[in-house]
């Protein structure tokens, strides 16, 4: 794939805006690069389908524009635009087969042969739907049809493909080999990706750049590194799964340096300013907040590291998923409770009990500050 720096902007958004009854789109800019993934996630009802609908051409902007490659849409009818389409419904044709569903596109925008054919052939060999191409979608599974929406989507040769909730339906192991799928028709024919998902999981493993829309806003944007380790605001870093936050106040503010009164974890906490951050003021009410991931335990084997803030307490209690556990972990002296995401084979190593005495440590850099 290209490199995120330095690819061109395939889809560009400036400003835009749309209206369904009472909900709006506000000011929606962000950009999808040639050849990238741009993941939009986030919670029901935040707009997602909406905005995916309003590039399409299927609803109306009130402001804004919709650029392809450096060409506005205003005006251009959804089949003009060049665009692929796989709504979360998927709309295969009933009354048509599976090859004539595929074939729909290319021909309706009036491409030769030629033009499509050899892709046809290449994507029906790559997502293995040869077998299917004689029948009718309500005689396909689940993810045969998502197969066949795939591809027809991709029939008519697109620079850019929009998808809506695409594998959402589908059981996870299905859900990963359709991601691995679409990744490797991508590197193949070179095209660029919208997706909306709600699906965290999801949106990071396909994602080179992820957008947060809530409320119909975009409340961060970026590549997805910088997303999922340094969410903007506490909104987001709520949406994105982080459980351990907790209230301060701001005492000093020194260069790179904050230090944070906060009661529930025992103390004053020294926290690192982050980038792309509103800067704290003194005497200001923040959250701090942690990954459950990042909560490192500690023993005499592996003692605290410099620089930690080492809490001590004990686990009340656990739960298990596969391999992965989520320990509770109570602060002796504060309020503070803490979810820490640990492996079963971590857990064997710590010896770790229900209600014994127990130590952590959260590292500084790992520790975000939200000013709202």
């Amino acid at each position: 794939m290209p490199n995120s720096s330095a690819a061109k902007a395939m889809l560009e958004l400036a400003d835009v805006c749309a209206q369904v009854g009472a909900f709006r789109l506000k000011n929606i800019s962000l950009e999808v690069a040639e050849g990238l993934n741009h993941v939009l996630l986030g919670p029901s009802g935040a707009g997602k389908s909406t905005l995916l609908e309003t590039i399409i051409g299927l609803r109306p902007l009130t402001a804004g524009k919709v650029l392809l490659q450096g060409r506005d849409m205003a005006g251009l009818p959804t089949e003009k635009r060049g665009m692929g389409y796989m709504p979360q419904r998927l709309d295969l044709f009933p009354h048509l087969t599976v090859r004539e569903n595929i074939l729909y596109g290319p021909r309706s925008r009036r491409l030769k042969p030629a033009e499509y054919e050899p892709v046809v052939r290449g994507l029906v060999e790559a997502t293995g739907i040869g077998p299917l191409l004689e029948r009718r979608p309500d005689t396909l599974s689940g993810g045969e049809r998502q197969r066949v929406a795939l591809v027809r989507a991709l029939a008519a040769r697109p620079r850019l493909l929009l998808l809506d909730e695409p594998f959402g339906a589908l059981n996870e192991s299905l859900r990963h080999e359709l991601w691995r799928l679409l990744l490797d028709l991508q590197k193949q024919h070179g095209f660029a990706v919208l997706m909306i998902t709600h699906d965290l999981a999801e949106g990071f493993f396909i994602g080179d750049h992820v957008s947060v829309l809530i409320d119909g806003e975009i409340k961060q944007s970026g590549d997805r590194e910088t997303v999922w380790r340094s969410p903007a605001t506490l909104a987001v870093a709520e949406y994105l799964g982080i459980r351990n936050l907790f209230a301060g106040k701001v005492t000093r503010c020194d260069g790179e340096e904050v230090v944070v009164d906060c009661p529930s974890l025992g103390g004053e906490v020294l926290v690192t300013k982050r980038s792309g951050v509103a800067e704290p003021v003194v005497g200001e009410e923040i959250h701090l907040g942690i990954r459950a991931e990042f909560v490192a335990l500690r023993n005499q084997d592996h003692p605290p590291k410099p620089g930690e803030l080492v809490l001590q307490g004990e686990f009340t209690g656990l739960t298990v998923a596969g391999t992965d556990v989520t320990l509770i972990f109570k602060l002796a002296h504060g309020q503070a409770v803490l979810e820490i995401a640990v492996n079963r084979r971590l857990l064997r190593r710590f010896g770790i009990r229900v209600g014994e005495p127990v130590t952590v440590g959260l590292a500084r850099r790992d520790l975000l500050l939200f000013t709202h």
